[in-house]
């Protein structure tokens, strides 16, 4: 039997529409739709479906509602009637991978989601990010030192694709100068704050109380989180790297790499858009990435 793992997209993946195929033709994916409305207290499904780009782009509104489509998706992979050995999310998309290994319950995660992306939202004006691609990690590094306010490797996506975050003068600056290096490609990401960086330190004080307050389960696979780019069981690790999430790089290069070393022969992207199909593309050619068929 073929070993699978599933793979969650972050912030940034949010289109209008997305998931209402799933609502129109699975209950279990409208039961998960509707029940969010109730959870958080407004009608989030409208925004989704027939809102505002400028609207759903909104932190505090594009973090619940991309968790609330990744579980519809899960909905979808669970009728196509197969296990999975491995999660991962990129970001945001751990904790949609934690209540898919049974870590905590979805509205227990949703509840979560809906405090972080409203924290994050308050940092909005302090800092910006870039991608980086055609730019190796080392030569990246060395365009960061010096600066009297920090700019920092935000993720590490691939070989050639890295994120930096930080204070925008300062990020942008670094972007410019990144850019003038032959073959490289540096563009501006549409999110709304520095991720991932020191500057969210307010956001981590505040989800580490919100983590704390709930119990989390055993999962039912394992889990690689962010920050560890390696898979783990164990609660505590767990709950750990959920906490240090906020304001540590994001491995994804080295979460795919262990992933590979499981042996896993199939990996699936379980949310709205293709975000980590293509990525992984850049990564290695296997374990392929497949995003989910529309109808199973």
């Amino acid at each position: 039997m073929n070993k699978v793992g599933l793979l969650f997209p972050g912030q940034g993946s949010q289109y209008i529409g997305m998931g209402i195929e799933l609502y129109n033709e699975i209950p279990e994916a409208k039961k998960v739709m509707d029940d969010s409305i109730d959870i958080l207290g407004f009608d989030i499904r409208k925004i989704i479906f027939e809102g505002l780009e400028e609207e759903l782009v909104l932190t505090q509104i594009a973090q619940p509602a991309i968790f609330i489509v990744s579980a519809m998706y899960f909905e979808k992979f669970k009728m196509m009637n197969k296990s999975f050995d491995v999660v991962a999310g990129h970001s945001l998309g751990e904790y949609a991978a934690l209540y898919t290994a049974g870590v905590f319950s979805f509205e227990k995660g949703l509840r979560l989601v809906k405090k972080r992306g409203l924290v994050m939202s308050k940092m909005d004006s302090m800092g910006t990010m870039f991608v980086i691609m055609g730019v190796g990690i080392n030569e990246i590094e060395k365009y960061l030192e010096g600066f009297e306010r920090k700019v920092v490797i935000a993720n590490i996506n691939s070989k050639s694709q890295i994120v930096i975050s930080g204070y925008t003068d300062e990020t942008t600056k670094v972007a410019n100068k990144l850019a003038l290096i032959e073959d490289s490609t540096v563009k501006q990401l549409n999110v709304s704050g520095a991720f991932h960086s020191p500057l969210m330190r307010e956001v981590r004080e505040t989800m580490e109380k919100e983590i704390e307050s709930i119990s989390f389960d055993k999962p039912s696979v394992e889990v690689i989180p962010n920050v560890l780019g390696y898979g783990t069981k164990d609660i505590g690790i767990i709950k750990d790297s959920l906490k240090r999430q906020v304001i540590e790089k994001v491995k994804w290069l080295d979460t795919i790499t262990y992933i590979k070393k499981m042996g896993i022969e199939q990996l699936y992207e379980v949310g709205p858009g293709d975000v980590l199909t293509k990525l992984n593309k850049t990564i290695t050619f296997r374990p392929q990435c497949y995003k989910l068929p529309l109808y199973v």
